[in-house]
């Protein structure tokens, strides 16, 4: 009967096992704080596809892709996501009953007149059980679970920051080397031009100041094509960098740059910004999952101050013998214990008041970085939009540089004008090229800082590769 009375009392506990003493905040409540900044009629979903497809440049892809199977920090990134389904897996664990086995063995003699060799042994399972009686442990499960999504968030977020970053130097190499033949062809007609000043100063037609203001802008041009070539090497080892190789074996890598031009990309539509797709960023993803982790730390807290009640049973066989004979038999054991907090001087109370001073302190920091993810989005959607006003100014200065050109070579052709003046006017279409290819580079950057800003896509690819784990 009384062990009737202990089953009873085993699954009645176990029955209230897992109630929470804490109501968590609704997902609902948590996103108020950047419900001002969000469009409720905006149902834009992420597209799945890579977002620098778009950019329609096979170089390129060809790199992303590299980058994204050889890059040290996904790797790291993706390690921490298989830590983090370890720790819930091993929490998940934590939540069923333990059974171990335990087992004796030992042999004695006594002296006097009942002594003599006796040995005695001993062997079960025991099992315990800790009845999460407050929902303590279902929220440190949460917890963790928690942890997970935000590993994966930080995934996500390594994803867009490396393509980003690959793109952004890979079309630095790229307007570099643009720069860099320009500038060559611009130092040598310079030079060919101060020839010619020369000459003509020799005879008496030009000037010293045309001379000396020649000599000034070779010598500019020539430290300008140093730079130029630093840069490329610099945006080289930055790329070798990004795709896990040593400084060097970029060329190698991708041989024929010379020569390639700069994409150009459509305008962009006249559109607002997706309110949803910004709040879809890694770091809001993050930020939110922050807040959620924090709810659930203020359960843990006060299920802590609540006392705990564990079960534990046990049954296997025992023996003892002497001289004279042994016996054995089973042996089995049934019992619960109580842990209830008396005095702690307001120790559990004060951790209480910090975790929910952490949680408002978290819903502080999500708001936070939703103004700064809204306000890089509308940066960067300003940008775009001015550099592809700027890009079109540029580009008819230069469509005016090159017809100034052809009619001065058609003038020079016909003998109605110098080859100093045809010089001139080739210098001048240069530099606009010059000016033109920091523009459309920059209106790339824009483009990728665009994406960036707004969370990136990837495939399904992307997401089987870094999440899917052995």
């Amino acid at each position: 009967m009384k062990r009737c009375w202990l089953i009873v009392l085993a699954l009645g506990l176990a029955a209230f096992s897992a109630c929470s003493v804490h109501e968590r905040t609704a997902t609902g409540a948590l996103v108020e704080k950047a419900s001002d900044l969000r469009d409720t009629r905006d149902e834009t979903l992420r597209p799945e596809v890579d977002w620098w497809l778009s950019f329609e440049d096979e170089t390129l892809n060809g790199l992303v892709a590299r980058a994204l199977g050889e890059n040290p920090t996904l790797e790291e990134a993706a390690a921490n996501v298989r830590k983090a389904e370890a720790f819930l897996a091993g929490q998940k664990a934590a939540d069923l009953p333990g059974i171990n086995l335990s087992g004796s063995a030992g042999r004695a003699r006594t002296e006097g007149f009942m002594g003599g060799i006796s040995n005695s042994w001993s062997l079960s399972a025991v099992a315990s059980y800790e009845l999460d009686l407050w929902g303590g442990r279902q929220a440190l499960e949460a917890q963790r679970a928690l942890d997970r999504e935000a590993s994966l968030a930080s995934l996500s977020a390594t994803l867009v920051s490396v393509s980003a970053q690959v793109a952004d130097t890979w079309y630095l190499r790229l307007e570099r080397q643009v720069q860099l033949d320009l500038s060559e062809e611009r130092v040598d007609m310079r030079r060919e031009l101060l020839e010619m000043i020369e000459w003509r100063y020799g005879q008496g037609t030009a000037t010293a100041r045309d001379v000396y203001d020649t000599r000034t802008e070779l010598a500019v041009d020539e430290v300008t094509l140093a730079r130029y070539r630093t840069d490329v090497a610099v945006a080289d080892h930055a790329l070798s960098a990004l795709l896990n190789r040593k400084p060097g074996d970029f060329e190698d890598t991708v041989p024929g740059i010379s020569g390639k031009p700069l994409p150009t990309m459509p305008p962009l539509a006249d559109e607002p910004l997706s309110s949803r797709l910004i709040l879809g960023r890694p770091d809001m993803v993050r930020a939110m999952l922050d807040v959620k982790k924090a709810d659930e730390a203020v359960a843990v807290s006060l299920a802590d101050r609540f006392p705990s009640f564990s079960l534990t049973a046990g049954y296997g066989r025992a023996g003892d013998g002497w001289e004279a004979g042994s016996t054995s038999g089973p042996v089995w054991n049934i019992g619960g214990d109580l842990l209830a907090p008396l005095i702690d001087w307001g120790r559990r109370k004060a951790l209480v008041e910090a975790d929910r001073a952490a949680f408002d302190e978290s819903l502080a920091r999500y708001r936070s970085t939703a103004l700064v993810a809204f306000t890089e989005a509308a940066d960067a959607l300003t940008r775009c939009r001015n550099g592809e006003r700027e890009d079109a100014r540029l580009q008819e200065s230069l469509d005016a540089s090159s017809a100034t050109t052809a009619y001065v070579t058609s003038r020079y052709l016909e003998g109605a004008s110098d080859y100093l003046t045809l010089m001139i006017a080739r210098i001048a279409e240069n530099e606009a090229r010059s000016r033109l290819a920091t523009s459309r580079r920059l209106l790339l950057s824009n483009r990728i800082g665009l994406a960036r800003a707004l969370g990136g896509s990837f495939s399904d690819t992307w997401v089987r590769t870094y999440v899917t784990t052995d």
